[in-house]
């Protein structure tokens, strides 16, 4: 009895991962065999974030523009050195992957992710789970998943976040849509050219002057590759001096999923209203480990300032711990001056409808714009005036299709209603205490969408394209101008966006920066005066924006004696044991790109 006792005793206590991480959509399933113990799988283990209070308030504080801190942004380094897991806690968790079988192919640059491959034996030990092969009867297609959540040793527990790589049920979507229907527009098959947009959304005044975007790099996460003869046709028709498109490939890369267009479609618009910025697109597999890395890398790369994704999946097809793992991403990103745009889904409020599957059983939002650290970005349709200006938008909503499609938006079952979500119109009869979404809108309905050069499955062409996959890389394209006037004006970039462009609809600002979009619906909530589920505070001006930033973008920069105004922040390390500084009052805001990472290839 003694023996049995030291026994037990020398057994380790474990404890489920605090998030809930079991396969989704299981309930539409059904089980088929055991998976095949000896087949590899890719899995991403995402650690914990340190200091999540004062992160928070740090955030607060440099995006306020009332704030002297406003604009001290941190670099990759600062950020780790505060806030994330300590090298002590990422051995410890690596090393329990490695006693359990798998290899550890590589530790992020922030410490935040332990990537691991190995046998399904391997990972069903790590983890406690059981990996089984499914049979989707709604999408009729096969999947593999665990059914249990995660368990690991209690003293690593409350270090790990989530596991992702553990199901591949569900992949993201790219918000892409076609006109049904003969095309109107200007473009060779239809659709608005890069003129007719400049013009509706007051672009050109920040073109034709002295910033033409160089200098800010955008950045596009995807999930698939383009073909650059594509994007060279579209910038040769349209007379666009252009830098081509640099490609980044994360992890093992992309596997061609039908996603072409998308990512040829995200890098034109972007060309069409910020020709001079440089883009950067980052490729990753699509899988929830390959896209956590994907993001991962844009941020710990931090070259590039403003950001788009156009690549998600509802709510209710996702985990709790897939959608804390990527906040914590996202979370760096704010703290780091990086905006990310995200488009809101084609779907209206119930964004599973596209996904043949709602388990939820109706409304429904999409992931990563449902974050309270992105720019969720819904769809108008846009109507130009009789001299090709701006005339007017609705809403956009199409129930002649089948699923129907309009702008994504509603109430998200993740994110609690964060503070600076504030305004005319925020709180409504609907409003329950979670975070609301979209934050923005821009023209999305394929029926007046945007003229675009693409391959698809009918082959290289011409294209009349719509979706809020065209409105999110055009809302990061006017940041990436409205940056660069505000640096000509001794301001820092926008950064996390949100507080900013609530606050510009909060408070009357010198330039009206917004059109409020009155008219039309979402499938299922009005287009209202203020802020609403349907088109969030409507499209941009985006002169009128870029002004309005820079006049209420607080205190102009602080420099101290000695430092020379073009000196980066010191990066210095912080020791563990330092309480979290204020923000550094005395060093200027800190250049956008300035530090670079090798991107990790993951080892087959």
């Amino acid at each position: 009895m003694a023996n049995l006792a030291t026994a037990q005793a020398a057994i380790p206590a474990s404890a489920n991962l605090a998030q809930r991480d079991v396969t989704p959509g299981l309930g539409h399933a059904v089980r088929l065999r055991p998976s095949d113990p000896n087949r590899i799988m890719h899995v991403a283990v995402a650690l914990k974030l340190r200091n999540a209070a004062s992160l928070q308030a740090f955030i607060a504080r440099v995006s306020d523009p009332g704030s002297r801190a406003r604009g001290r942004y941190l670099t990759p380094a600062q950020f780790s050195a505060l806030y994330s897991p300590t090298a002590s806690d990422a051995e410890q968790v690596a090393s329990h992957l490695r006693h359990s079988g798998l290899s550890v192919t590589a530790v992020s640059a922030n410490r935040t992710i332990i990537d691991v491959f190995g046998p399904v034996r391997a990972v069903q030990q790590a983890f406690g789970v059981t990996i089984s092969d499914w049979h989707d009867r709604d999408q009729n297609r096969d999947f593999f998943g665990n059914d249990a959540q995660p368990v690991l040793p209690a003293s690593l527990a409350p270090l790990v976040v989530s596991v992702a790589g553990l199901n591949n049920h569900y992949p993201r979507r790219h918000a892409t849509r076609q006109p049904m229907g003969l095309a109107t527009a200007a473009g060779p098959a239809g659709g608005y050219t890069p003129s007719d947009l400049r013009s509706a959304y007051d672009v050109t005044p920040l073109i034709g002057t002295t910033v033409p975007g160089s200098g800010q790099s955008l950045g596009l996460f995807e999930l698939d590759s383009f073909n650059q003869a594509n994007i060279t046709m579209y910038d040769t028709h349209y007379t666009l001096l252009t830098v081509p498109p640099k490609p980044v490939t994360v992890d093992t890369g992309p596997t061609p999923n039908g996603g072409e267009p998308e990512v040829e479609l995200d890098i034109e618009v972007m060309h069409a209203l910020a020709p001079s910025a440089p883009i950067t697109v980052w490729e990753g597999p699509n899988t929830d480990d390959g896209a956590l890395d994907t993001y991962n890398a844009m941020v710990t790369s931090d070259t590039t300032p403003s950001n788009s994704t156009s690549w998600g999946v509802c709510e209710p097809n996702t985990t709790a711990a897939e959608m804390t793992a990527l906040d914590n991403v996202f979370q760096q990103a704010a703290a780091q001056g990086q905006s990310f745009f995200a488009a809101s889904g084609d779907d209206g409020a119930f964004d599973c409808a596209g996904a043949t599957i709602n388990p939820s059983g109706g409304l429904a939002v999409d992931s990563p714009a449902d974050d309270p650290y992105v720019t969720g970005v819904g769809g108008t349709a846009l109507t130009l005036s009789g001299s090709g200006g701006y005339g007017s938008e609705a809403a956009w909503s199409d129930r002649s299709r089948t699923p129907n499609v309009g702008s994504g938006g509603g109430l998200s079952t993740m994110f609690a209603h964060p503070a600076w979500q504030t305004g005319p119109g925020v709180q409504n009869a609907d409003s329950n205490g979670m975070r609301q979404v979209p934050d923005v809108a821009l023209d999305a309905d394929p029926r007046t969408g945007y003229s675009v050069y693409v391959t698809d499955s009918g082959g290289a062409g011409w294209r009349m394209y719509g979706g809020t996959s065209a409105s999110a890389p055009a809302w990061a394209a006017v940041t990436s101008l409205a940056n660069t006037y505000a640096n000509s004006q001794g301001f820092p970039n926008l950064g996390f966006a949100n507080p900013r462009l609530y606050r510009l609809n909060t408070n009357q600002p010198p330039y009206p920066a917004f059109h409020d979009v009155i008219s039309g619906n979402n499938l299922y909530y009005a287009a209202t005066a203020g802020w609403d589920f349907a088109t969030g505070w409507g499209s941009v001006d985006a002169y009128n924006l870029a002004q309005d930033l820079a006049a209420t973008a607080g205190p102009p920069r602080v420099v101290p004696h000695g430092l020379p105004a073009s000196s980066p922040r010191v990066p210095g390390v912080v020791p563990q044991s330092t309480p979290i500084p204020q923000p550094l009052l005395g060093l200027p805001p800190k250049p956008g790109g300035t530090f670079t990472q090798k991107i990790r290839a993951r080892l087959d």
